[in-house]
């Protein structure tokens, strides 16, 4: 049952996560994504801004490409590794509980 959690309908899936959430582990794991998802926005944010402001003010060096560049890769691993751990980490509960085991 590789893809368990994504063959769930859209009020299991929701039903899913909840019940996750309501576990220690899933309580836990809900502010690790929470922090991951605002560290990737806030480097999407800063990226933007500076990469904005010397574009406008036409100063953007080559050394502020060096350190722009990888924070805005950085920045979008940091998202899309948050969906895909998501993604994982639900698919895992939903494996485990009985509920979801016969769909």
């Amino acid at each position: 049952m590789k893809n368990k959690y994504q063959r769930l309908t859209k009020e299991e899936k929701k039903e899913c996560r909840n019940m996750y959430y309501n576990t220690k582990k899933g309580k836990e794991m809900h502010l690790r994504f929470m922090r991951l998802n605002v560290i990737g926005a806030m480097g999407l944010i800063i990226c933007a801004y500076f990469m904005g402001n010397g574009i406008i003010n036409n100063q953007l060096k080559w050394y502020d490409y060096c350190i722009l560049i990888p924070l805005l890769i950085a920045s979008i691993v940091f998202i899309t590794g948050t969906i895909y751990l998501k993604r994982k980490v639900f698919n895992q509960f939903a494996i485990t509980i009985p509920r979801f085991k016969n769909k």
